[in-house]
């Protein structure tokens, strides 16, 4: 298994007590971890591809965290130029890197989606949703898969709009990230329980100089439940 981080020049010194925290807390999840600080947007493109034409049969799931600035839909290199987010998740798609089929390929994003500020609404408590259980059609069957499955994409914010971090403690979304993996993982939970927790924790923060909100979100096309065993 294997992380990777991507960080530009900026946020290096506010990150680096995070990327600290994330080798730790994958390391403790029994991954393989290698780093990567301060690359252009091509430097990004050419280590994932060099992760992409690696032989992951041995392994059972790739994760990569990508820490920098960004925009909608978009990371930036440290030479201000934008990377596409889709084109770095689609060099792990079934067809692009066959060793990976099957396996959970799992992308966090630490970086701003816009500059737009949320804000907060009131809730009104006495409301209820009407929800509608569907279940699924079983009658057919097949030993297929569809390309793009078994991906993950952990966004620190929704699009269009900034994220935000602590001068002290570091960005909302990593720290929060940490401390649920650690806590999620000894209770056995699977990656999507966490990251609801994650959702909940990040939205209740509020930057006191706009009182602008945040609101992470995941993205993800897995078919069986993630759980990372911990030691």
């Amino acid at each position: 298994c294997l992380l990777s981080y991507f960080t530009d020049l900026f946020h290096y010194f506010h990150l680096f007590p995070f990327l600290e925290a994330l080798k730790n807390i994958f390391k403790e999840l029994h991954f393989d971890i290698q780093s990567f600080q301060d690359l252009t947007a091509e430097g990004i493109q050419q280590v994932l591809k060099t992760f992409k034409d690696n032989n992951h049969e041995s392994k059972d799931c790739f994760v990569c965290c990508l820490l920098s600035h960004g925009n909608k839909g978009t990371i930036y290199g440290i030479d201000g130029k934008e990377v596409p987010i889709r084109d770095l998740t689609s060099y792990f798609s079934g067809s692009n890197c066959p060793s990976l089929a099957g396996k959970p390929k799992v992308f966090f994003i630490q970086a701003c989606q816009g500059k737009a500020t949320q804000y907060g609404i009131s809730l009104d408590t006495d409301s209820e949703q009407q929800r509608e259980s569907l279940e699924a059609d079983k009658s057919f069957q097949s030993e297929c898969i569809p390309n793009e499955a078994d991906f993950l994409l952990g966004m620190a914010t929704v699009e269009n709009y900034v994220s935000y971090r602590d001068s002290a403690r570091g960005t909302w979304y990593i720290q929060s990230l940490c401390k649920n993996l650690k806590e999620g993982c000894l209770r056995g939970n699977d990656i999507l329980t966490i990251l609801t927790e994650v959702n909940s924790e990040v939205s209740q923060k509020t930057d006191p100089k706009n009182n602008g909100k945040q609101m992470p979100q995941p993205k993800f096309t897995l078919r069986k439940k993630l759980v990372f065993p911990i030691s």
